[in-house]
């Protein structure tokens, strides 16, 4: 049964898993990724970029989801309570992508009689701020340890959240932070963010 076929019956959707191995992403840098799901998530409609995610296991090609279990339950929560102005943005990094994540109701939404859609737009960012957090790295003298932490920290997560995906404990992930801030003569975390966003060496 094809996609298309999917989707057009009136069957319950299957249960999809996102493939173990994943194949090379062919996504063009900057590419724009654009799904259309229904109340429940389930993919209604997708352009091609986003056809391409779903071919490399990035994202699930029947009901959205991705490998990040946190990021999911952050999706279905938001869509849960989701207003017609609201928009949720979120960063995901899966095996080498790093993409930005932004999801908003329909704008048909506004209509009772409509039933409620999402869309997400999806867009692999070109790595720009990878390569100005290399440069800050290497100038400011930052250990590989201290820069995979100011990594995760620049995605938006707190310290639990990078100690849980380092595998370290949080104190670690703290003591870095504190080195991280002396090395570069800042003092928050949006300092430091701002710095590395401002960087040109």
């Amino acid at each position: 049964m094809s996609i298309a076929e999917t989707f057009s019956s009136n069957t319950p959707h299957p249960t999809y898993r996102l493939p173990q191995q994943r194949e090379h992403a062919t996504l063009a840098a900057g590419a724009i990724c654009v799904f259309t799901l229904d109340a429940e998530l389930h993919v209604e409609r997708m352009n091609a970029g986003a056809l391409a995610l779903t071919r490399a296991g990035i994202v699930s090609a029947l009901r959205f989801a991705t490998r990040d279990r946190e990021l999911n339950s952050r999706l279905q929560r938001w869509c849960r309570l989701a207003t017609p102005e609201a928009e949720l943005r979120l960063s995901y990094r899966d095996a080498g992508s790093s993409l930005a994540l932004a999801i908003s109701l329909a704008e048909d939404c506004n209509d009772a009689a409509e039933p409620v859609r999402f869309v997400v737009v999806m867009q692999e960012q070109a790595g720009a701020i990878d390569r100005k957090l290399a440069d800050v790295a290497r100038d400011h003298g930052l250990t590989g340890a201290e820069a995979r932490v100011a990594e995760r920290l620049l995605l938006g997560e707190n310290t639990i959240q990078v100690a849980r995906k380092l595998g370290v404990a949080p104190t670690t992930v703290r003591t870095h932070l504190q080195r991280i801030l002396a090395k570069t003569d800042t003092h928050r975390q949006s300092e430091f963010a701002c710095l590395v966003a401002r960087y040109s060496n």
